[in-house]
């Protein structure tokens, strides 16, 4: 019986967290400013940050919707060369995610 009530627990455990938004940064509760590394061929310090550009993804439980990648917000700022990408990060327990991607350049 205790190990029918150990599986049951286990089986319902990774259900419900198989379900919930994980984050890709962060901790249970997080609000970050992240900065893009600067070793990514896509970054190119020599171009001026004239323009900008973001891009927002989000998902509340089992829900999940955006587009946050760098070439969204390069396409939403009308940016052809990228000086530097930030990444804004919002968690609140795992349940709710917010990620936006703000892209500089000209």
């Amino acid at each position: 019986m205790k190990k029918m009530l150990a599986l049951s627990a286990a089986c319902i455990g990774a259900l419900v967290l198989s379900g919930c938004v994980i984050p890709t940064k962060g901790t249970v509760h997080s609000a970050l400013t992240l900065n893009h590394a600067a070793s990514d061929p896509i970054v190119d310090n020599s171009v001026r940050p004239l323009k900008r550009g973001e891009a927002w993804s989000g998902g509340v439980l089992f829900f999940s919707g955006g587009d946050a990648t760098i070439a969204e917000a390069m396409r939403n700022g009308g940016i052809r060369k990228v000086h530097h990408v930030d990444y804004l990060v919002k968690n609140i327990l795992y349940l709710y995610n917010e990620t936006t991607t703000v892209v500089y350049g000209e």
